[in-house]
């Protein structure tokens, strides 16, 4: 017991963890990136509807970066511990927002991009960079679209790992859900993406069969389609708005207790 008038901590609500891990679609809309605190971003909206549904305060963390891949996720989560141990870890809910980049349509090959960054000297690397730009379209088109920046299988075996270090992370006690991945229709991926409705099942697919609960993207991104950013990936405000509210319709079963918790891995459990 305390004096009357005296602070007593247990008085005070502690906010509820959110994190999202995401990619630029987190921070960026049809006006081109944002400041965090931007309240139609769908990190945010999600984090006010939550705090409005529950009558509780929200703290969320976004873990993001421009092009995020699975791969660099995978990184994240097992090499940056700050993330690992400080974020991630006392998470009441985890979004896991990554994936559509990995399954873009596939022009220069990913492993020639990433060596761009070290050419010398920097005339040498502007030249390179501006013609694998240039031919970028062209290529998708030569393809006819197919192909993914990340192959299938090797996507399928480092989604599988986010997933399960994001539920070890959090000793299996958070709501977590994942996003799936938008679309790729813009000019510079040669206007078309036709692996995009196989590519998001067999991803909301194995959200599932590692225990998370998925909310497919695109169906709520079609409908302002024509109202992308110039580079036909980012989103308006009320497709922002769609996902937000989308994601904590599907966390809200889980943190009122009505649903399970993502559990553990196997192998931990």
């Amino acid at each position: 017991m305390t004096r009357r008038g005296a602070f007593d901590p247990s008085d005070v609500e502690l906010p509820l963890r959110l994190v999202v891990i995401g990619d630029s679609t987190a921070f960026t809309d049809h006006r081109g990136p944002q400041l965090p605190d931007e309240p139609t971003l769908y990190p945010n909206v999600l984090a006010d509807h939550l705090a409005e549904r529950l009558d509780r305060p929200v703290a969320r963390t976004v873990l993001a970066q421009p092009g995020s891949t699975v791969r660099d996720a995978v990184r994240l989560v097992t090499k940056d511990r700050h993330a690992q141990f400080e974020v991630i870890g006392p998470a009441d809910a985890v979004v896991v927002g990554v994936g559509s980049f990995d399954h873009a349509p596939a022009g220069v090959p990913p492993s020639i991009q990433a060596l761009v960054p070290f050419l010398r000297p920097d005339r040498l690397r502007r030249t390179v960079r501006t013609r694998l730009h240039a031919a970028y379209p062209h290529l998708v088109r030569l393809r006819r679209g197919r192909g993914r920046r990340t192959p299938t299988g090797e996507f399928h075996r480092l989604y599988g790992q986010l997933l399960d270090h994001v539920r070890g992370l959090t000793w299996g006690r958070a709501a977590g859900v994942v996003l799936g991945p938008t679309s790729h229709r813009s000019a510079y991926y040669g206007d078309r993406h036709p692996e995009h409705p196989r590519a998001e099942a067999e991803q909301l697919s194995l959200a599932v069969a590692h225990g998370f609960r998925a909310v497919a993207a695109w169906p709520l991104i079609r409908p302002q389609a024509e109202e992308l950013n110039p580079d036909g990936i980012h989103w308006p405000t009320a497709a922002h708005r769609a996902v937000g509210l989308a994601l904590a319709d599907a966390l809200l079963p889980s943190l009122c207790g009505h649903d399970a918790q993502i559990g553990l891995p196997e192998d931990q459990g």
